[in-house]
């Protein structure tokens, strides 16, 4: 087996190598300075995750827990902790999904059809982990637009690309968070943790091309990725793709969209983003999107409290315990038959 990983390490040593030698052919992109700003708004971050909690293979039936959450900070230079949270807020939303069987949504006729059209949208036949995705999706753009409509002159960071999956409900939502951030004068941004683009023609992703350009030069920068004709687009995006080196020496480069309403002004953004992105522990990456994920995962560090309220609808309903607690998944997100639990469980 060692002999194996060896054989394929060296492989791909020699494939980065070459890539990254081909990458040095290439005509660089066009970066732009920017450097810290000495007042920048505040900024409202928004983040989501999601918990399978239980699951009957028998009928293809999940039910899931979506939490969306929202955090807003001021930055005060002079203080000592630099950032200040002045509020902050978080959903729980239940679904059922039933990739194989839509007639189970009949209770909602705009649930069925959201599922309906996702799955479409999608493409790729059944599949219960993109439906969750999306319908987060849609819930963190509906919690993003009522902090546009309850704060202006402000940012509004959303964790990841902002790309839409051509569903209408999906698609309605983006268009309504976006005439809420014109209402208010905000700034609709996206920052995404991982990207793998090649739009800069080079066999290295744009992120990993963007590093190697940038990793000696001590200033900030950003480029602009130029977007393909939306009418090529799988999934369009809402404003234009940067990719960004948000400090000095950051953890990582990352892609920023930035919707361009509001006369913004490009370079104000990336300084304000930079002025939130100084904590030693993420440097170059936005503070409160960190804020905001911790307050979105908890769901899945204490799965405990849905698991109990799953339980008493079920007893409310009559199930009894076993036909319950035989289908609640684990705290890893396992999904594992009656027998294959029983087993694991005598055999600890």
């Amino acid at each position: 087996m060692k002999d194996q990983f060896q054989k394929f390490l060296n492989h791909i040593q020699r494939a980065q190598e070459k890539a990254i030698k081909q990458a040095e052919k290439i005509p660089p992109p066009i970066f732009h300075e920017f450097s810290y700003s000495a007042n920048p708004p505040k900024m409202i971050a928004i983040d989501g995750s999601n918990r399978w909690i239980w699951y009957n293979p028998d009928i293809n039936a999940r039910i899931a827990i979506i939490r969306v959450a929202a955090v807003v900070y001021e930055y005060h230079p002079k203080s000592e902790s630099l950032y200040e949270l002045v509020n902050h807020t978080s959903r729980d939303i239940p679904v059922l999904i039933t990739p194989t069987n839509d007639e189970m949504l009949n209770y909602d006729t705009d649930v069925k059809i959201l599922h309906q059209e996702i799955k479409k949208a999608l493409g790729k036949g059944p599949n219960a982990r993109g439906i969750l995705s999306q319908l987060r999706e849609l819930e963190e753009y509906k919690l993003a637009e009522d902090m546009a409509l309850e704060f202006s002159d402000s940012l509004i960071v959303m964790d990841g690309a902002l790309t839409i999956v051509q569903v209408k409900q999906i698609e309605d939502a983006a268009k309504n968070l976006r005439e809420a951030c014109i209402l208010n004068k905000n700034t609709l941004i996206g920052v995404s943790k991982r990207n793998t683009t090649r739009r800069l023609k080079s066999n290295l992703t744009d992120e990993a091309l963007v590093k190697k350009l940038t990793q000696n030069n001590p200033r900030m920068l950003y480029t602009e990725i130029r977007d393909i004709p939306i009418g090529k687009q799988v999934y369009p995006s809402l404003g234009q793709t940067f990719l960004a080196k948000l400090h000095e020496n950051p953890i990582k480069t990352f892609r920023v969209d930035i919707v361009p309403e509001n006369n913004v002004d490009i370079n104000a953004i990336f300084s304000y983003l930079a002025d939130y992105s100084m904590v030693d522990s993420f440097p170059g990456y936005p503070f409160p999107l960190v804020d905001a994920h911790n307050i979105a995962v908890l769901l899945r560090r204490v799965p405990e409290i849905y698991n109990h309220a799953l339980i008493e609808a079920g007893s409310n309903l009559g199930f009894n315990e076993e036909e319950i607690f035989q289908y609640l998944l684990s705290h890893e997100h396992m999904e594992r038959d009656p027998f294959h639990r029983h087993l694991d469980e005598v055999t600890r």
